[in-house]
């Protein structure tokens, strides 16, 4: 069965309205999982930290839900706990740390203008145009 967003965060939050309605779940059902879409919400909510009435620490989170939920296809697992370490340590966007994330993964060079890849060791092609070689 498939899950959203609600569901993941219920399970990240203590005191969630919905806690025990996925706990339940988790219990009776077989086959739940999500897909990187909702994991990437999650990311949202632990990055806007300042908004948020709750401190997670990011990597450990991820890495628990992940023992309960899933994610398909599977490979997108190891790009989202990249991403959750991306987040905490470099303090990149949740989309660029899932961006990140997969290429890290996948073992792919980055063509982006954003220079944060730098950062977190990744090799990044630039997307930018060379000062020397723009038209002036």
């Amino acid at each position: 069965m498939y899950v959203e967003t609600d569901f993941l965060t219920a399970l990240v939050k203590d005191e969630d309205w919905l806690r025990e309605s996925a706990l339940r779940a988790l219990d009776e059902r077989e086959g739940i999982h999500t897909s990187i879409l909702a994991y990437a919400e999650v990311l949202v909510l632990f990055y806007d930290r300042e908004q948020a009435d709750y401190e997670i620490d990011a990597p450990r989170a991820i890495a628990n839900l992940l023992e309960l939920v899933p994610i398909t296809p599977p490979e997108h697992e190891d790009a989202v706990l990249a991403a959750a370490t991306f987040i905490e340590e470099y303090q990149l966007t949740p989309f660029d740390a899932l961006h990140a994330g997969v290429a890290a993964t996948s073992g792919e060079d980055v063509l982006s203008s954003e220079q944060d890849y730098d950062t977190v060791g990744l090799d990044r092609t630039p997307l930018e145009p060379d000062a020397d070689d723009t038209d002036e």
